[in-house]
């Protein structure tokens, strides 16, 4: 809202005045919602609004109409910066790139020779955003949303087809120090690090490494314990025995819950040992002392 007003040369202390309040009644329908409130921003001639829930507020006139190219700058502006904070309006963008194909498909008969190159590009555009909003801008490796359906994709294919699948959760040790000492940008590179040894430790194009956010990273690896094991020293061995790590593998009786419930007991468990180490789930422990 403060871009737009910015945009249009009104006044910011009258909109910031109007803003505090607004931003409270916001929380409030977000907390009933549970986080889910569509905002609309309104301008009617002189008047900016902002609107939710079949409500609307003014938050500042302005001193003249918005001409054509500040409106079409503004939207172009809000469009990007929403979906850079909402995965799930990139994922909007993504379906309508792919409601876009569907038709140029349906016409390609008859205009084939046209329609290959802008077919081609369309597909390029879709490939490059869905990559996008399953990528994490940081350090490259799938965002916490690709991991859940990785994770999913990796659990029910393994009940299916009988595969052996490992979940390993790992936590850098003493992050927010690291942070607090050394400044966000060396705690950043420090993060990219994390990821380089996480696939330089995995199978390529085997094991899933993610980022969860945070320090908090995952590998869904198609293995069982003792390969998970070795993915483990690699990680620990590139990473200076800095980060800690917890290893379950996937049971009969498993759902994926409980899978992740099981790995994040072997990560406390690693953590309540001095950190710097992984540990292995007890039921694959019992299992191994059985056999």
């Amino acid at each position: 809202m403060l871009q737009a007003v910015d945009t249009f040369k009104g006044d910011q202390f009258v909109a910031t005045a109007a803003l505090v309040p607004m931003l409270e009644s916001l929380r409030h329908a977000m907390f009933r919602s549970d986080g889910g409130v569509e905002v609309t921003l309104t301008i009617d001639k002189l008047h900016l609004s902002l609107g939710w829930e079949g409500e609307r507020s003014e938050v500042v006139k302005l001193t003249h109409e918005p001409l054509s190219d500040e409106l079409h700058s503004l939207i172009d502006y809000l469009r990007m910066a929403s979906e850079s904070a909402d995965p799930e309006l990139l994922m909007r963008r993504n379906q309508k790139i792919s409601d876009e194909l569907e038709s140029y498909m349906q016409v390609a008969a008859d205009q084939m020779k046209e329609m290959e190159a802008v077919l081609e590009k369309k597909k390029e555009e879709l490939q490059a955003s869905i990559k996008q909003a399953e990528t994490d801008a940081l350090t490259g490796l799938l965002n916490r949303g690709a991991y859940d359906d990785r994770l999913r994709e990796a659990f029910l294919r393994g009940q299916r087809q009988g595969e052996v699948v490992s979940l390993l959760l790992l936590d850098l040790d003493f992050f927010k120090q690291i942070n607090d000492t050394h400044g966000h940008q060396y705690g950043d590179e420090y993060l990219k690090r994390m990821a380089d040894v996480m696939r330089a430790s995995v199978r390529e194009h085997v094991d899933i490494p993610c980022r969860m956010g945070g320090d908090e990273f995952a590998v869904v690896a198609l293995c069982g314990t003792e390969i998970a094991e070795r993915i483990a020293t690699k990680i620990l061995d590139g990473m200076q025995s800095k980060v800690s790590i917890g290893i379950a593998e996937c049971l009969a009786t498993d759902t994926i819950d409980t899978l992740v419930g099981r790995a994040d007991e072997a990560l406390y468990e690693a953590k309540r040992r001095g950190r710097g180490q992984f540990a292995v789930a007890a039921e694959q422990l019992s299992a191994a002392a059985d056999g």
